[in-house]
């Protein structure tokens, strides 16, 4: 796998631990488990900041391996088929 693969990888494992622990810190508010869900918001705002992190730096190794599909402004612009947009 390339670098943007595998920092793809990640953000998406990260998303799914920053939703996972929110839906955590709920729960166990609703059952009044206060220091355990105090402990998940924390974990949630840390894999948040993670996953920010990460997915900038997928998106610019993405652009560095795949600089065809960007204009020269870093926006994308997609595949190239035929002269049409993808």
């Amino acid at each position: 796998m390339s670098r943007a693969e595998w920092l793809d990888s990640a953000r998406r494992y990260l998303f799914e631990a920053k939703n996972g622990l929110e839906g955590a810190s709920r729960a166990l508010d609703r059952v009044e488990f206060t220091d355990a869900a105090e402990t998940a918001r924390d974990l949630h705002k840390g894999a948040e900041a993670l996953h920010f992190e990460i997915r900038l730096a997928a998106v610019i190794a993405h652009r560095a391996q795949y600089p065809e599909f960007y204009d020269e402004t870093g926006k994308w612009v997609g595949r190239q088929d035929d002269g049409e947009q993808g």
